[in-house]
């Protein structure tokens, strides 16, 4: 492997750690923190969980569900294909 590349790599987690703490220490406006309180929040939400080949889906959102069953599958097939690309080399 090249030097070069391990030396960006390096370079670009630190970059991501760097915009991660900043991100955290900079204060946000306190506007976006304000909430109507007679406003009700109906927020949808899904997301997958990959253990090894098995994922789990929640959500509350049964389009979101049905989305997130879809890109599981898609997860997959790509991870299955890996492992064949891998044992044909």
């Amino acid at each position: 492997m090249k030097p070069i590349l391990i030396f960006l790599g390096i370079i670009l987690m630190f970059i991501g750690f760097f915009m991660i703490t900043l991100g955290m220490i900079l204060p946000s406006s306190q506007e976006d923190y304000k909430k109507p309180e007679t406003e009700e929040n109906n927020v949808e939400y899904s997301g997958i969980i990959m253990i090894g080949p098995i994922p789990i889906v929640f959500g509350n959102s049964p389009g979101l569900m049905v989305l997130s069953v879809l890109i599981a599958i898609l997860m997959i097939v790509w991870m299955f294909l890996f492992v064949i690309g891998l044992r044909i080399k």
